[in-house]
């Protein structure tokens, strides 16, 4: 629930760009001095106040700081006064929040007395209890000192804090200091897409917008599972059950059942590259799970495409052998999935076969799990959760994150019934960095929702069978 909201002022809450476009030059011609470069560009993430030390350094202004300030103050004062108006269903939008009871106030980069005129004027002045600007904490917007100060004023807690801004370093600056973002649409600002993708809430327009949650989406890349207990199909079942929006491309077909793998025919490297740029141009994934992914020049694919679109929150399920004992991975793919795919991956989840074949040791003992989840995040990059359902001693689990060693008990289920338990795991843990949980609790959320997954003890086939993935609902028709 928010209750509380800090609001930009130009480009956000007021149509007001159009006079910080020439307002650079404006001043200078103002003047009698002809602009030598495109100051608009340059200014874009200046204070007045910094404007004004620019002006002093390359144009030679022996004006005070303070008086060249007071000029642009005075030059754009005039337009405020006249001109600009509020965005479109702004209003009805503020009173909406203060009829809820959401505290709110502003943030801006534009002088104290003329946003406290311009709002006056447009009767939105009095939602506001406090108008906090970057010359008066000392930063621009590229450090996040006026949310911070604007929060602690509202007296909120950050989760229940929405930032509203319309460019794209500010909604950057709120979003890595751990603010929620609702981003504002100006047709000044260039970089929707990039905006989009990373902020929690778009505001096309205040006359429909509305405070309903954009959900979190995952992606895996994997082989299909004709049986639908592992592959694409467990992901996206385990994705949906975790609370996000599911998506998929696929790397292989395979015909198998609880049984065995009768078949493989993987998709060529050239199909695989259009499914992730049809996915990533239109539904930019918060997570990306990686499953069976069988030859090296699809992992090329992968691990190119990845990194050209800045992927972030991949987890990487080492898929060699199915639990049926069918091989499902080439050898010199495994060449190309540590040199390629784990430096970019942020958890790699091996079992016990599979970490041996990471690291080149025999595993044992605890000990053993430990050594070998070093090796792999000291060689490789990632961080590692090494599953330990393989051990003769018990079923533990090892998470390995920037050297910190974590153990999860694991309870051994009688269930024989583990056909997908490990594409499982991966695609609840990217799902739970989706929704933003840190490693440690996603790791530990997806281990319960596998746990009750087996639990629930369905029986189908007469192999190692599926898990009942939709547990969660208690249907049972």
């Amino acid at each position: 629930m928010i209750k509380g909201a800090i609001f930009d002022f130009d480009g956000t809450l007021v149509d007001s760009m159009f006079i910080w476009d020439t307002f650079a030059e404006d001043y200078l011609k103002s003047l009698g001095i002809e602009p030598k470069e495109n100051l608009a560009e340059i200014f874009k993430t200046f204070t007045l106040e910094q404007a004004a030390e620019y002006y002093r350094n390359h144009y030679g202004i022996t004006l005070s700081v303070e008086e060249i300030v007071d000029g642009i103050n005075d030059m754009v004062a005039k337009i405020y006064r006249t001109k600009v108006l509020l965005k479109p269903g702004v209003s009805d939008f503020l009173k909406r929040l203060h009829i809820s009871g959401v505290k709110m106030c502003v943030a801006t980069v534009t002088d104290r007395p003329i946003v406290k005129e311009v709002l006056t004027r447009l009767g939105v002045y009095d939602y506001f209890s406090e108008i906090f600007t970057c010359a008066q904490v000392g930063y621009n917007k590229e450090n996040p000192q006026i949310y911070r100060q604007a929060l602690k004023h509202l007296g909120t807690e950050k989760a229940e804090t929405l930032v509203f801004e319309d460019v794209l370093h500010a909604i950057k600056t709120a979003k890595e200091d751990g603010f929620k973002v609702a981003a504002v649409y100006d047709s000044h600002e260039m970089c929707q897409k990039e905006i989009k993708e990373i902020s929690d809430y778009y505001v096309s327009d205040f006359k429909t917008f509305c405070l309903k949650t954009k959900m979190k989406t995952a992606l895996t890349v994997a082989g299909s599972d004709s049986s639908g207990g592992a592959g694409i199909q467990a992901d996206i079942k385990a994705m949906t059950m975790n609370g996000v929006y599911a998506m998929s491309v696929i790397t292989a077909l395979t015909a198998q059942n609880t049984v065995g793998v009768k078949a493989i025919s993987d998709s060529t490297p050239e199909f695989l590259k259009s499914q992730l740029d049809a996915v990533f141009e239109d539904i930019f994934p918060d997570s990306i799970k990686i499953g069976m992914v069988s030859s090296a020049e699809l992992i090329d694919v992968i691990a190119d495409r990845l990194k050209f679109y800045n992927a972030r929150n991949i987890v990487v399920d080492p898929v060699m052998v199915a639990t049926s004992g069918s091989s499902l991975i080439k050898t010199d793919a495994i060449k190309a999935l540590v040199e390629k795919l784990l430096p970019v991956a942020t958890l790699v989840t091996p079992n016990i076969p599979e970490a041996e074949v990471l690291s080149g040791m025999k595993i044992k003992c605890g000990d053993d799990m430990i050594k070998s989840a070093k090796f792999i995040e000291n060689n490789y990059g990632c961080s590692v959760l090494l599953k330990g359902g393989h051990s003769a001693d018990n079923a533990n689990d090892l998470l390995c994150e920037n050297g910190k060693l974590i153990w999860f008990d694991g309870k051994r289920i009688d269930n024989p019934n583990t056909h997908g338990t490990g594409c499982t795991l991966s695609s609840a843990i990217a799902a739970n960095l989706a929704k933003g949980f840190s490693l440690y609790e996603s790791v530990k959320k997806a281990k319960d929702y596998v746990f009750n997954a087996i639990a629930a003890g369905l029986d189908l086939g007469s192999g190692s069978g599926p898990i009942r993935h939709n547990f969660i609902t208690g249907e049972d028709n």
